[in-house]
């Protein structure tokens, strides 16, 4: 409390009625006699404070001076009840009514050094427990989940021990590709997702997701060449990709023909005079949308198969013409993907990215070693 905070927070009125004394007298040479009053005498001094305890109350500023705290103490302390508020006010900013605690001062200064470091020694003992408990319940998490990752990978031996009762090593080493490169996919479309949803890693998450993605073309060609793939060709009802721009005077055409005429409507009617205008320029690249339908499946295991799907423009170079395959109809999902999904959350934990990454290579390395093995004893 100083001179300048009286003369800020009294009325001349209010000073005059707690000193009284003569009305003549100036307010500063008022707020003088008042503070050489209180500064002198505690019983004045309280009395001031019992008198005006809301025009004396300590905003936030002053109670970081008078405590010695910082801005997160004292909101944390005004939270667990250690300052009590004696009003709220407001102040105006940015368009907004913003409110304020205010403290009682006589609380404030009642307040001993001795109660503030207390009050921070519990904080710390708290933060300790609750890092303790944290780091507890983040180990038994971890311990959790290394528990069903070793649970997965014995079903997965399990599995491979099967596959090799029923077929032959052949057999074993495409199949494992195939599972693989499975979740390759998987992963790559999780990527996909996460780039649509990042604000900070996009690029990160886009260069996994092409990396994934060429992982499993890598694959596949390897799978399709296999005598357990069977190819196939999925032609969507709109396969093919147009795009089409109007010169300036068929664009007019196009907007006064009908406001609500949708530009192929419009394309369909005018299609001669379009392709024949050198200022207009229409593409179409045949079955862009279309896809090869890849299945990997055995008949002495008919209850495992796995599917894939292919782009056209991507493969069309290294796999068979469409129109020598099978034909195939497919329902698509609804969502990001026409085909095929991204890891569920409880897969993450059993099929983490870097453990998929490294099965797949394996994977990769002994497909190649045994079909190399095969053509040397050819």
């Amino acid at each position: 409390m100083s001179p300048k905070l009286l003369s800020s927070v009294l009325l001349k009125t209010q000073i005059l009625q707690f000193l009284d004394t003569d009305p003549g007298h100036s307010k500063i040479n008022l707020v003088d006699q008042l503070w050489q009053l209180v500064e002198h005498d505690e019983h004045e001094r309280q009395r001031l404070l019992d008198t005006f305890p809301y025009e004396l109350a300590v905003a936030p500023v002053e109670l970081r001076t008078l405590l010695g705290c910082s801005g997160s103490e004292r909101r944390r302390w005004i939270r667990e009840g250690k300052l009590p508020v004696l009003e709220y006010r407001a102040f105006h900013k940015a368009g907004r009514d913003l409110l304020y605690p205010v403290h009682d001062r006589r609380v404030i200064l009642a307040i001993l050094p001795e109660q503030i470091e207390l009050w921070r020694q519990e904080h710390h003992e708290q933060v300790s427990q609750r890092r303790s408990a944290g780091a507890k319940r983040a180990g038994q998490k971890r311990e959790a989940h290394r528990a069903a990752r070793s649970q997965s990978w014995l079903e997965w031996e399990r599995t491979i021990e099967l596959w090799q009762q029923q077929g032959d090593q052949a057999l074993v080493a495409v199949f494992s590709l195939a599972h693989w490169t499975m979740w390759a996919s998987r992963w790559a479309k999780e990527n996909q997702l996460k780039v649509a949803r990042a604000r900070k890693h996009a690029t990160l998450y886009r260069t996994r997701k092409e990396a994934w993605y060429r992982l499993k073309d890598e694959a596949l060609r390897i799978l399709v060449h296999t005598p357990y793939a069977r190819l196939a060709f999925y032609r969507p009802p709109e396969a093919d990709k147009r795009s089409l721009h109007l010169c300036q005077d068929h664009y007019e055409l196009w907007r006064e023909d009908d406001d609500y005429l949708d530009i192929w409507d419009f394309f369909s009617i005018y299609e001669d005079q379009l392709k024949q205008c050198t200022a207009c320029t229409f593409k179409m690249e045949k079955d862009y949308y279309a896809l090869y339908s890849v299945e990997i499946l055995a008949s002495n295991l008919p209850e495992v198969r796995f599917s894939f799907h292919i782009p056209y423009p991507i493969a069309r170079t290294w796999l068979p013409d469409p129109t020598h395959l099978q034909r195939v109809q497919h329902i698509e999902q609804e969502g990001p993907f026409r085909f095929g999904r991204p890891v569920l959350d409880e897969e993450k934990i059993l099929y983490r990215e870097a453990d998929v990454l490294t099965r797949l290579h394996l994977a990769l390395q002994q497909v190649d070693s045994l079909y190399t093995q095969q053509h040397e004893q050819a």
